[in-house]
């Protein structure tokens, strides 16, 4: 935990980039300063798939300022991440260069549903998500990210390529009436299909959504009908939310811009923004929408004040990873008890080798999720299922990892059987030098667990590590009396623990209990 400093926050959104300073003390966190800039990454990305010279120069000058802001607060740690426009952008890389260059700062580019994790921290700072089912919406300028939280936990994350501004760039050849209207209908029907089945049996008790443009419209809405809260969240009526948006719609930019005092950077997102909103919020059978002013950006502070960013192990973020991993599981019909045991066999082993291994909890978060999926490709086919593991956790974005980490997962699962990591892997060497170290460190971790279940039946429930000079006697736990049942176990640790000790020195061996 951060006790005493002061954070810099950059959210680089598709429409904007926003901007803030706050520091943290005694475990409380105040905003010092906050901006927002009207610089569209988005604008030219989603028609050409470049940052055109002219907003590279708006950004770098942005970030130069920012950077002179955090100087003199005396702000001693940034994090800036960037969402949909700098995924697309092809020569995002110059940019983050010549940003780096003229601020010292480094931009991180975020997945989907990695904003979706982030916007979940935000908004439980507001909204309890504890009970019940809570559906999140953030329609940001390039994406729409949409989060289902069951009893606290996240369930599904997606990210549609839906957003307010990609849209409207995409629509660019209708009018701003009917014809608009109906086209982007028409676009929300193909995600309706896509997601239709998570309410067809129960809509959800929260529908909350989060946005510069939800705001704006939340605002209009209370000036016409009064404020309305919800155990104190600004919200609004979807109906009222509905005709709102069916006016704007009818009105030309100006007239929006005159008739409703909105900014011509929010007048021509509003409508499509407040169509997705409303749209989705039909579909998931809520009346009442919560606006809880939060973001990714706030969701980020609250990473940083945490310390994610160092440690990667917080109780709750570990939560939300194991849970994706444990929906992905699921949807691919993995063997979850197996997968749990293995689980737990892998913590133990992790904690009692530290001295060996020297790795951090990020590492151990890691191993755990590689733990509940490594067996995850027997889907597909259970000759090769490592290598069918590798493939699925790859293609698949889990929530509360980075696309790096995600990678080094996906790794581990393909290396806790068969073949150990060698130089003649093309995947493996084309990780960064010091990821190839912590793959070949957890995945001798994860074959010991894996092995000490290699019945798939749970005899061995923990297991006692005694570490010597040369070897590393293993004393497990058993369910009842299962001595005699171990030789599987046994035959599967001396196998698989020769790459073990031919990283570590020690060779392990099981050893009755």
């Amino acid at each position: 935990m951060v006790d005493h400093a002061r954070i810099g926050i950059v959210d680089m959104g598709s429409n904007a980039i926003r901007f803030m300073v706050a520091e943290t003390t005694g475990g409380a966190t105040a905003v010092l300063e906050s901006h927002r800039l009207p610089v569209r990454l988005g604008r030219d990305v989603f028609d050409t798939g470049q940052i055109p010279e002219a907003t590279m120069a708006d950004t770098v000058d942005a970030f130069r300022r920012f950077r002179a802001t955090c100087d003199r607060l005396a702000v001693r740690h940034v994090r800036a991440i960037a969402t949909s426009a700098m995924r697309d952008a092809r020569n995002r890389d110059l940019l983050m260069d010549r940003v780096r260059l003229a601020s010292g700062i480094d931009i991180e580019v975020i997945s989907g549903t990695q904003e979706a994790y982030l916007l979940k921290l935000a908004v439980a700072t507001r909204i309890g998500l504890d009970s019940g089912r809570s559906l999140l919406i953030d329609v940001g300028g390039g994406s729409v990210e949409l989060v289902l939280v069951e009893q606290g936990q996240v369930t599904n994350a997606d990210s549609y390529r839906l957003g307010a501004l990609r849209m409207l760039q995409s629509l660019r050849d209708a009018d701003n009436g009917e014809a608009f209207v109906d086209l982007l209908h028409r676009h929300l029907r193909g995600l309706e299909r896509r997601i239709a089945d998570r309410f067809e049996t129960r809509p959800v008790d929260r529908y909350i959504a989060v946005g510069g443009n939800i705001e704006s419209l939340a605002d209009l809405v209370a000036g016409r009908v009064g404020a309305q809260r919800t155990d104190g969240v600004d919200s609004c009526q979807r109906k009222d939310l509905e005709q709102l948006v069916e006016e704007l719609a009818r009105l030309s930019l100006e007239e929006r811009m005159q008739k409703f005092g909105l900014r011509p950077d929010r007048a021509d997102t509003i409508v499509p923004a407040g169509i997705v909103y409303t749209h989705l919020g039909r579909l998931a059978g809520a009346d009442r929408v919560l606006v809880p002013r939060v973001g990714i950006k706030e969701g980020l502070l609250l990473e940083v004040v945490q310390g994610h960013f160092e440690a990667f192990a917080a109780e709750d973020h570990v939560d939300v990873v194991l849970s994706s991993c444990r929906a992905m599981g699921r949807r691919f019909h993995f063997e979850s008890e197996h997968a749990e045991t293995v689980l737990t066999l892998a913590r133990q082993l992790f904690d009692q080798t530290q001295e060996l291994h020297g790795l951090g909890g990020r590492a151990r978060v890691l191993l755990e999720a590689a733990a509940l999926l490594h067996d995850v490709g027997v889907a597909v086919n259970n000759d090769g299922h490592h290598k069918h593991s590798q493939y699925l956790i790859q293609s698949t974005e889990l929530v509360g990892l980075t696309d790096d980490e995600r990678h080094i997962v996906a790794m581990l699962a393909r290396y806790h059987r068969k073949s150990v990591p060698a130089r003649e892997h093309e995947d493996f060497m084309a990780l960064r030098r010091r990821d190839r170290t912590l793959v070949e460190r957890l995945a001798a971790l994860l074959r010991l667990a894996d092995a000490l279940d290699r019945q798939h039946a749970g005899v061995v429930r923990g297991v006692r590590v005694q570490i010597g000079e040369d070897r590393m006697d293993l004393q497990p736990t058993l369910d009842g009396e299962a001595g005699s049942r171990l030789a599987l176990e046994a035959k599967a640790v001396a196998e698989k623990g020769v790459y073990f000790a031919q990283l570590f020195g020690r060779q392990p061996r099981l050893v009755a209990p």
